[in-house]
């Protein structure tokens, strides 16, 4: 947009607010009030487009003020019907100038009765006559609503009788963001005191938002009367002619019309309401984000840390807790670690072992067993997870993430892709799970089978080289000492240094209790190490069996890692970048908007409207800039 078409700069700011309401749909606040909030923008985007276009000012009365009359007077003929029978207006009556044309209506045109003219001092304005505001027609009053919208000044027609109307003050309240409102007290012939009426209207607007209000008091039907007078005179109506004191201050509304709303004044005034239209956009978007959001969504982000360990958890005992209690498996697991160790001491375990399994299930199969057997056992026992199980366990951990964020105030949502619109939550990553559930159990699946075996292997000889070393030595140092001293005791009763060669044979008979005694104190030592032994093969077990859930970790984040992992980061990640988004936008609102219009800290309220004020002489002439109150 070209500075002539933007004299405000607030184009690009307006640009920016619209596409971040139309990306971000991550609060769910804001998403209940989008409606509201895109036909805001709408105006708003209608308003920057009538920036050059001739001021709307709109007649706004309830039945029976007069407002015909006053808009006949204004322009010197009967443009509206004006009679007793009310109400009378139930359309649209557009005054204009030739030149400008009735285009800048938009579509309204199609709706109103056209009354060109070629006054120059309107050049710049088109007058609009609407119907009544109580009127109780429906098409009546919606056709005052859309005129409403596409309003700039609403010269606010009321009597001494109705002028503290409860729909008057309802309207005002709905529509002073945007709209500049001038009072003007018709009927001042019958309003008694018309100065007290004007000073309790104005208190009155006061109490509703609209202080320090100009409030006009004059007489339509005495001007009107004037007007018809000239007219038989043959005088021209829309000059300078004596008005009877019931007239009141028609001449300063006359000159607000016709002099005071200038070019210039035109264009300050729409530039001032459409800067207050995007303030109040900014606030109405601001009162719907979340409080504290970069610390809920750290939080949330631990808070689903903890439910990912949980579920791979979960998972792990499904997958792999009735192995822990699995008798058959166990004593194969038993048999396979018990033959494992080495030297004398392994001997002596390895017979142990092998008497148990003439004995006892699961010994008997593991005396031949192999690494495919083992695996074809645990492929045995996996294949009774089923894939419906595992995948509504992580559904339910997804629900649970959806739930805490809209606990926080946040809806996930993710795009499909950069030129696709948002999907809501409830598809939210919901496409990736069944497929990553079922590839994620038939990769446990094998995994474990073919892992089982290496991390047997693994378990049996725990640690490095040196550590395994140690260990043999440390399980066969006591028997191997036994037998050690038991030989040296044996050779040495059979070779003393004074050996008589006739008692040779006596010798021998005395050492075979000798090495007796040996071999038992030798089956005694191992017998000791025994339950000690069992407590490590239990051990192995459980370090096997934990091992083999780690391939549960991995399967988890190889093949859901997208939908439970890289997916709810970046939704947490869009969230926290929408808000700084929207932070900075309000920080260059506050920089861009006019300083009678920058918004606070948290934009709360409405900002203060621009009120016309005639300029004293000599002086020029500036708006009057009044707070209105939150």
């Amino acid at each position: 947009m070209s500075r002539r078409a933007d004299p405000t700069g607030l184009a690009p700011l307006i640009e920016r607010i619209e596409q971040w309401v139309t990306t971000s749909r991550c609060f769910p606040a804001l998403e209940r009030d989008r409606v509201s909030i895109e036909a805001l923008l709408k105006q708003i985007r209608e308003r920057q487009a009538s920036l050059e276009t001739p001021l709307r000012i709109l007649l706004l009365g309830g039945t029976g003020v007069g407002k015909s009359t006053l808009f006949n007077a204004l322009g010197g003929s009967d443009l509206a019907q004006a009679a007793a029978v009310r109400p009378t207006t139930r359309e649209l009556t557009a005054y204009f100038h030739e030149e400008n044309g009735s285009g800048s209506l938009g579509a309204l045109e199609a709706k109103a009765r056209l009354v060109p003219h070629q006054r120059e001092l309107l050049r710049d304005k088109v007058v609009i006559d609407a119907p009544d505001f109580d009127s109780t027609a429906e098409e009546n009053k919606k056709l005052l609503l859309e005129a409403l919208r596409s309003t700039d000044l609403a010269l606010c027609v009321v009597t001494g009788e109705k002028y503290l109307s409860s729909e008057l003050f309802t309207l005002l309240r709905q529509h002073r963001e945007g709209i500049e409102f001038v009072f003007v007290l018709n009927k001042l012939d019958r309003a008694g005191d018309g100065e007290a009426i004007a000073a309790d209207l104005r208190a009155e607007l006061a109490k509703h938002g609209i202080p320090d209000a100009r409030v006009l008091k004059v007489s339509a039907l005495a001007v009107r009367e004037a007007q018809l007078r000239a007219e038989e005179q043959g005088r021209s109506v829309l000059d300078d002619l004596p008005l009877p004191p019931e007239a009141g201050q028609w001449a300063k509304l006359r000159n607000l019309l016709e002099r005071e709303l200038d070019r210039v004044r035109i264009r300050e005034i729409k530039a001032a309401k459409l800067a207050d239209r995007v303030r109040g956009l900014l606030a109405r978007v601001d009162e719907h984000i979340p409080e504290e959001v970069p610390e809920k969504i750290e939080s949330w982000r631990l808070g689903w840390s903890a439910t990912l360990r949980d579920l791979t958890n979960d998972l792990s005992r499904t997958f792999f807790g009735a192995i822990h209690h699995d008798f058959e498996l166990r004593n194969v697991l038993r048999y396979l670690f018990g033959t494992a160790f080495p030297g004398i001491f392994g001997v002596f375990i390895g017979v142990v072992y092998g008497v148990r399994s003439l004995l006892m299930p699961g010994f008997v199969r593991a005396r031949n067993f192999s690494s495919s057997d083992l695996e074809e056992l645990l492929g045995e026992r996996l294949r009774a997870v089923e894939i419906a199980q595992v995948e509504r366990r992580v559904e339910v951990v997804l629900e649970r993430f959806e739930q805490e964020g809209r606990r926080l105030g946040f809806e996930p949502t993710r795009p499909e892709a950069e030129d696709l619109p948002l999907r809501t939550s409830h598809r939210f990553v919901r496409t990736r799970v069944p497929q990553g559930v079922a590839t994620l159990v038939t990769s446990v699946r094998a995994e474990a089978a073919r892992r089982f075996y290496e991390i047997f292997e693994q378990t049996s000889g725990e640690g490095d080289e040196p550590t395994r070393r140690l260990q043999i030595v440390i399980w066969n140092a006591l028997p191997v000492l036994v037998g050690v001293l038991t030989v040296y005791a044996f050779l040495g009763s059979l070779f003393p240094s004074t050996a008589d060669p006739s008692s040779v044979a006596d010798s021998i008979k005395g050492a075979i209790p000798l090495l007796e005694g040996g071999l038992v104190f030798l089956v005694v030592t191992c017998l000791l190490e025994w339950p000690l032994a069992e407590r490590v093969i239990e051990r192995r077990i459980y370090t096997s069996l934990t091992l083999l859930e780690g391939v549960v970790e991995r399967a988890v984040e190889s093949c859901l890692g997208e939908a439970i992992v890289t997916e709810p980061e970046a939704v947490l990640a869009d969230i926290l970048d929408r808000h700084r988004d929207f932070l900075r936008l309000r920080q260059d609102a506050g920089r861009i908007l006019p300083d009678e219009h920058r918004p606070p800290e948290r934009l709360v309220a409405p900002g203060p409207p621009v009120h016309l004020e005639a300029p004293t002489e000599g002086e020029p002439r500036k708006p009057e800039v009044v707070r209105e109150r939150a």
